[in-house]
Parts: C-alpha cells; structure tokens; sequence
C-alpha cells in the first residue's frame, strides 16, 4: 500500500507552519460540511455541464483554516447536488479533500468528480458484507459500496476507506475487511473512533482496540493519519497532535506521487 507523496509533503508543511502559528489555528486537519456552501441555482445547474467552470469558493470558507488536509462529511456529501464542484475548487486552492461518504451513490455520481492527487473519495464501512448491511439496515447496500469503489478506481480516483472502531468492533471482523478492500486496490486505510477513544470512560479499552486494527493496515503513514485524525475530531482546548505523518520509518510503506 503506497501513501501519497504530496500529501506527504503537504502535511509536512503544515507541521512546519504550525510550530510558527503562535496560537492561531494550527489544525492539521479541518472538518468541512457540504451545507457552508451555498447551492445557487445556477451552480446546481452548471453541475452536469463537463466543461462548467470550476464554481467560486467562498473565500472566507478557505481563508478561516491553513489546515492542508479538508475532511468534507457530516451530512451525507453525495446529497449536495454541487458537491463535485466544490471538491474540485477545494482541490484547485491547494488543499487534500477526503471526502467522507457512506459511498451508497458514489457510482452514480462519480462522474461529476475530476480525479485530482489530493481528492480522496472516502468510503464509511463497518465490516464486511453481512455486518455491513446490518449495521446501516439496509442489505445489499455493501455490494452497492464496492461497485462504487470499482468504479472510481477505473476512473483513476484515489480511494480510501473510514472505519469507525467502537465498543462492538471486532478486530479479526476488520482484518478481513483489509484483506477483501485489497483485492479492489483500495489506496488508503482509517481507523478512528470519531473522538470516542477520549470522550468515553472506556477510552483505554477502546484506544487498545484502534491500536489492534490500526497495526493491521501495515503501513504507519496511513496509521498516523488515523491518530490526526483522531485528534482533529476533539475540542481545540483538548488537542494534542504530537504525530508527524511525513516522517517515521521510509521502509514502513511505499509512497506514491
């Protein structure tokens, strides 16, 4: 599994402004929702123009972060009807979008997406198929996930999958989950609790188990990346980003421009 190289250098760059930003936002990572943007009708409009110009993102939406990594989720992203344009004016001001989706109708909307070295599509699963369906109610949705995926890596999009670990997790569930992604050359891992490993009085348990499942993605770059995006999802007064994703050991994984 290879982590991107200027995502690599990107996040290193970030650390490096950070230890200059003297107390204003530092973040690495900034959580995004589809909903601070505003869908004008003629954006909505433009959407399935090919060769629509990319649409204005507001400047204040950019300019209220430096943070290099823009996670765009909260509520279902593949709803927005502009959100292919948004990805693609994010992209086009410098910054690595993941965005998180539950991939549910990313087949039928994958053509409104530029690929682009710092968009990565992130698909939400739970498990493998049986445990997957369960989860959301609503069986058959994994084979819907996996054509989505197929269909975005034939595109020449990065893919990436989110885990979210709780308290039911099992870890073997999740290994062979990895095992089956790679089959579909699937080009990144996430594990995380979505905060919970230090809100909940079983956070030592549950940073035990996102340890487990993290070590199975075998590459620590794509680890770390779990733990900032750990941390990016607390209260300011509570973060403690001391991971640095650019550096660690070079033989852990393979990078990839």
């Amino acid at each position: 599994m290879k982590f991107p190289l200027l995502l690599s250098l990107d996040l290193l760059r970030g650390k490096v402004s950070r230890a200059f930003a003297n107390g204003r936002d530092g973040a690495m990572i900034r959580h995004l929702s589809p909903s601070v943007f505003t869908s004008d009708p003629k954006e909505i409009e433009a959407e399935a123009d090919p060769e629509a110009a990319l649409m204005e993102i507001p400047a204040t939406v950019v300019a209220q972060t430096t943070a290099p990594v823009l996670w765009v989720g909260g509520e279902e992203p593949l709803q927005h009807p502009v959100i292919g344009r948004i990805s693609a004016a994010l992209n086009q001001a410098g910054r690595n979008v993941f965005l998180h989706t539950n991939g549910a109708r990313l087949r039928q909307r994958i053509h409104e997406f530029r690929p682009d070295p710092r968009l990565f599509l992130t698909v939400e699963l739970a498990g493998r198929e049986e445990l997957h369906d369960a989860s959301v109610g609503q069986p058959g949705i994994f084979r819907r996930v996996i054509e989505g995926i197929r269909a975005a890596k034939l595109s020449g999009f990065h893919i990436c999958t989110h885990v979210t670990v709780n308290s039911q997790t099992e870890v073997c569930e999740a290994g062979e989950l990895f095992e089956f992604l790679d089959r579909h050359d699937v080009d990144g891992y996430i594990v995380s609790s979505g905060g919970r490993a230090v809100e909940t009085s079983s956070g030592s348990e549950l940073q035990e188990k996102l340890d487990e499942i993290r070590a199975l993605v075998r590459c620590s770059r794509w680890e770390q990346f779990s733990a900032l995006l750990e941390s990016s999802y607390l209260a300011p007064s509570k973060k403690k980003i001391a991971v640095s994703v650019a550096g660690g050991d070079s033989n852990a994984c393979e990078e990839s421009a």
